[in-house]
């Protein structure tokens, strides 16, 4: 099953709570770190990591702290977690490059097709996710139904 790491997680309560913020006000790395019992320096660099993606800004000073830069509807889950997390795939050969060796089973594999298949659906889903769906939804409420999954496309 996907798992997010806690730096994921991090950036998307505090995309959460910057977007709950009245228009222009920015919130510090240590009120967020307070607000939701947060560890403040993982806090601070998961923010760090969202201004260089330049999904959120920062400003110094006694109004400083951190605001969206990005609308989010325009950032998908899918460019989100590779921010986060990095390249990946459902295993290890299905992301590699090119010039990169392959896994030791090349040539005996018989499930490296279907991994491909898997992990360019994988990727449609969560390219199908738009990060403000995160910050609309109420609390307790289900981002995503089985239904949209279901009608999730890949281009082959």
């Amino acid at each position: 099953m996907l798992k997010f790491n806690r730096t994921t997680e991090y950036g998307l309560i505090a995309l959460r709570h910057l977007s709950q913020r009245a228009s222009g006000e920015a919130a510090s790395a240590r009120e967020i770190a307070e607000v939701y019992g947060l560890p403040f320096d993982i806090l601070a660099k998961t923010l760090q990591r969202l201004k260089e993606a330049g999904i959120v800004q920062s400003a110094q000073g006694a109004r400083g702290g951190y605001r969206i830069q990005r609308q989010l509807e325009q950032v998908t889950l899918a460019e989100f977690l590779e921010l986060m997390e990095g390249a990946g795939g459902v295993v290890a050969c299905v992301e590699q490059a090119d010039d990169e060796p392959s896994c030791e089973f090349q040539g005996r594999c018989q499930i490296h097709s279907m991994m491909q298949g898997l992990n360019a659906r994988m990727k449609a889903f969560l390219s199908s996710i738009r990060l403000s769906e995160f910050t609309s939804i109420s609390h307790g409420q289900n981002i995503v139904t089985l239904e949209s999954f279901k009608n999730t496309q890949v281009s082959t």
